[in-house]
């Protein structure tokens, strides 16, 4: 066999694992996005809540044994679970409303991360139930290290909601979000969390809402007031090489 067949050969080897990879992932969405269905349509609680605890185990068990869905697109399952990934393919999240929450939201999460070639899951075995979901990541570089600025959002009532934004960095194969980055006047801080009224920002369009933004190297924080009324205003951070260092407001 010539060099060239046997080349073909390869590769054509090679295109139908990956068609095979990806028609088993797409089974899988089809399914889990039939399961979700199931329980969010559903009126029972208790059957409701016994479907939502059958999902969460079985979804994070098919994403922690097949680690190739770091890089497949949940195009179907994704109005679903939200799926959040950074711009360099190497921090997912995945969140869901368990539906189980009342007017504070009960999400689950799954984390999944790439390190030196290898793929990592964390989640909770039990179902979680935060009223915090992930929207956005923003990758910087800093320090010479890669940081992945996590924005969440809290939803503890119709009314009293919240916006953070979190560092995370990925350092000897381990997912760190402990750094403290954002240099304030008087301390450093690994997060920075707004707490509001939901009601103050309502009429924005987007959803979700993007109270705390990042452009050209300035972190914007907005300014609450006591009531919890989102202002026009914001607390500035400048990204530097060593913090995001707070430089006054605007």
């Amino acid at each position: 066999m010539s060099k060239f067949f046997r080349f073909f050969a390869v590769i054509l080897c090679i295109s139908n694992f990956l068609n095979a990879q990806n028609s088993k992932l797409e089974n899988k969405e089809l399914f889990f996005s039939k399961e979700y269905e199931k329980f969010s349509q559903n009126d029972d609680y208790d059957g409701k809540e016994s479907q939502s605890l059958h999902f969460s185990a079985e979804f994070k068990k098919f994403i922690s044994e097949n680690p190739e869905t770091l890089s497949y697109n949940f195009k179907n399952l994704n109005n679903k679970v939200n799926v959040i990934t950074s711009e360099d393919k190497k921090l997912r999240f995945y969140v869901w409303d368990t539906e189980l929450g009342g007017t504070m939201k009960s999400f689950d999460q799954i984390i999944q991360y790439s390190s030196n070639g290898k793929v990592k899951t964390i989640y909770n075995k039990e179902q979680s139930d935060s009223p915090y979901f992930v929207s956005e990541i923003i990758k910087v570089p800093l320090n010479n290290q890669m940081y992945y600025l996590v924005i969440s959002n809290g939803i503890f009532s119709t009314k009293d909601q919240a916006q953070a934004i979190q560092a995370f960095t990925i350092r000897k194969d381990q997912l760190i979000d402990s750094d403290k980055i954002f240099k304030t006047k008087t301390t450093t801080l690994n997060k920075i969390q707004v707490d509001f009224d939901f009601f103050s920002v309502v009429d924005r369009p987007e959803r979700p809402l993007k109270l705390i933004t990042f452009d050209k190297n300035k972190l914007y924080i907005p300014i609450v007031d006591k009531d919890g009324v989102v202002s026009k205003k914001f607390l500035i951070y400048q990204l530097n090489n060593n913090y995001f260092q707070y430089i006054g407001t605007k």
